[in-house]
């Protein structure tokens, strides 16, 4: 292995000597480039190799490329670089060969090569680095569309480019993006051959059929592909679309285009998607030439536009009366509707359009449970509060059992002040499972204690605490516990903190909170601060040290505190805690001890810092 490295190192001399000459390199900085590369060349050679070892490398001499150039600007010198840029390069392709031999496998050393290879522009390399990793990963489409895209766009052979799409889809038949890539190569090889035949014409150059086939440059063979993807490919409507919109970015395929949209008609009839484009499709439409077209004019297009859209949706709606079509219908109107616009009549137009749509498609009970927000929503922001009522009153039974749908509706009845939401709430409560009924009862004690009585308000906490589901039973006491701080001051919140002490389950922040409540307190008892500590220890002791913490802390720090009790709780804490949390608890104490801690602790901070 010695004998190599000594061979490499001593290839690299001529080059070395060669940037000394064109003083892009002094002699110390040589010496220590000559010292650094020893050690990477014996890392490459060593019986077991790494590939961190070859990344290090490659990434030593790329480093080195961008210095040379840098030195090669400063002073102006840019001859030889067959004998030192060159070189360089060479070696690093050696690197990446190896590497690749070793490492077949790793899909972002093949990318880096690559993209060396298009820096230095080695065309010759790239085309068997291609070659080499499709033989090794013929089951992924992108490296076929990438080798395809380079052949076309940076060799500008469409040959090699349809040969290699024509092997992929041997390899993978299915693959939509294949065809869609395929699709779009053969329409740019046709647009540059009509630009070709163009110039030559201007040239007056006499042209024959055989130089330019009117097969390729009309895009007959887009077209073949086109039919065999949709022939291969069946019943996929928006993969059917795709070829459209890649053939509307060429000015030359209208008939191709024509023809995509009659076979999307004829092989996709009953699909939303279909409907949708080609209803949106009229917007497209000529408008009124400019000169003519004043504001109001232009108005009037718009809406003469949009009124032909309606008119594909309207027949949509009756020909497949789905609750896809019927999405579509209401996306295009609320589009439409949220334009800005300075015409009176245009927006009122939009309006009426949209409430009518969402009114016919409830009516129809094809409104999709997504766009029920939405349309409650509008309705709050146009201040029909009557409206907003019943459609929520109508439409409940619709929602089901989607928890964010009735939270979402039941928060804009409650910003109305609707008389109508306890009823509601009820309902609510019905149809949803109990394990999702979380942030129902969050929002009903929310609306509770702001429009019912006190002693109304304690009366739904205690339902909610009965619920047996934990989530609801943990969230609510530390929500009953703030709301009595609030309306009945510190004796009703150790009231109540008294009452739920053992009702299990429990959550650390209900203790944490009336701990901070019993702080803030003037004389604050530390018998109570204890009562709270020894509880939560009780439920929550075994897995959190910095509640142990807190608890000697607090007997040192609180002026009623009795620092003898510390040893006491130390001891218990080394025999209820385990794992980690003991090696945290020995050296967080160890810092409280020196004065070098101060509480409070972060929940989940790593032992020792």
């Amino acid at each position: 292995m010695a004998e190599l490295v000594q061979r490499r190192l001593e290839l690299r001399l001529p080059e070395l000597e060669q940037l000394q000459r064109m003083r892009a390199l002094s002699g110390g900085e040589a010496r220590a480039l000559m010292k650094k590369v020893t050690a990477l060349e014996h890392k490459v050679h060593r019986r077991a190799l790494n590939k961190e070892s070859f990344i290090s490398y490659i990434q030593y001499e790329i480093n080195f490329l961008e210095l040379i150039k840098r030195r090669r600007a400063r002073i102006g010198y840019t001859f030889k670089k067959e004998e030192v840029e060159y070189a360089i390069v060479n070696r690093i392709h050696g690197l990446f060969r190896r590497a690749l031999t070793k490492w077949k496998g790793d899909i972002q050393l093949w990318l880096s090569h690559i993209a060396f290879c298009r820096k230095w522009n080695a065309k010759v390399k790239l085309s068997k680095v291609f070659s080499a990793m499709l033989a090794i990963h013929p089951n992924k489409p992108a490296f076929w569309i990438m080798a395809a895209k380079w052949e076309m766009e940076d060799c500008l052979s469409s040959e090699n480019a349809r040969h290699l799409f024509l092997r992929a889809l041997r390899f993978h038949p299915d693959s939509q993006k294949l065809y869609q890539e395929y699709f779009r190569m053969e329409l740019m090889n046709a647009e540059k051959i009509q630009k070709e035949k163009q110039l030559l014409e201007v040239a007056r150059v006499e042209l024959t059929e055989a130089d330019f086939p009117v097969e390729i440059h009309r895009g007959e063979l887009a077209r073949v592909v086109y039919k065999r993807a949709i022939e291969k490919i069946a019943g996929n409507a928006e993969f059917h679309l795709s070829f459209w919109t890649i053939a509307a970015n060429f000015n030359f395929a209208q008939e191709l285009q024509k023809e995509i949209v009659e076979d999307l008609q004829a092989l996709h009839t009953n699909h939303a998607l279909t409907w949708d484009f080609l209803a949106r499709r009229e917007l497209d439409t000529e408008s009124l030439p400019k000169s003519e077209c004043p504001k109001q004019a232009k108005a009037s297009d718009i809406a003469r536009k949009e009124e032909r859209c309606w008119a594909v949706y309207e027949e949509a709606v009756l020909t497949v009366p789905t609750e896809a079509v019927w999405k579509c219908f209401i996306t295009f109107c609320l589009e439409r509707f949220k334009r800005k616009t300075n015409n009176a009549v245009l927006r009122k137009k939009r309006l009426d359009k949209v409430l009518s749509v969402f009114d016919r498609a409830s009516e129809s009970s094809l409104l999709p449970q997504a766009l029920y927000k939405q349309w409650i929503g509008m309705l709050v922001e146009l201040g029909d509060a009557e409206k907003t009522v019943r459609v929520v009153k109508a439409s409940s039974g619709t929602f089901g059992q989607s928890v964010g749908l009735w939270q979402s509706s039941l928060e804009l009845l409650m910003e109305l002040q609707s008389a109508d939401v306890n009823q509601l709430f009820q309902e609510a409560f019905r149809q949803v499972p109990h394990t999702d009924s979380l942030p129902l009862w969050l929002l009903r004690l929310e609306w509770s204690e702001s429009t019912s009585s006190v002693n109304e308000t304690e009366t739904l906490y205690q339902r909610a605490l009965q619920t047996p589901i934990p989530a609801v039973s943990v969230t609510v006491k530390e929500k009953y516990l703030d709301w009595a701080l609030k309306t009945g001051g510190y004796k009703k919140a150790w009231k109540v903190f008294t009452s739920l002490r053992e009702n299990r389950p429990f959550s650390l922040e209900f203790f944490k909170k009336m701990i901070a409540i019993e702080k803030e307190q003037d004389c604050s008892k530390m018998r109570r601060l204890r009562d709270c500590y020894e509880l939560a220890l009780r439920e929550f002791g075994s897995t959190n040290a910095d509640l142990w913490l807190e608890y000697i802390e607090e007997e040192w720090k609180h002026p009623k505190g009795e620092a003898e009790r510390t040893g006491h709780i130390h001891w218990r804490a080394m025999k209820t805690l385990g794992g980690l949390q003991v090696e945290r608890f020995v050296s967080q104490y160890t810092l409280l001890q020196t004065g070098n801690l101060q509480l409070h602790l972060t929940p989940n901070q790593p032992p020792g810092l």
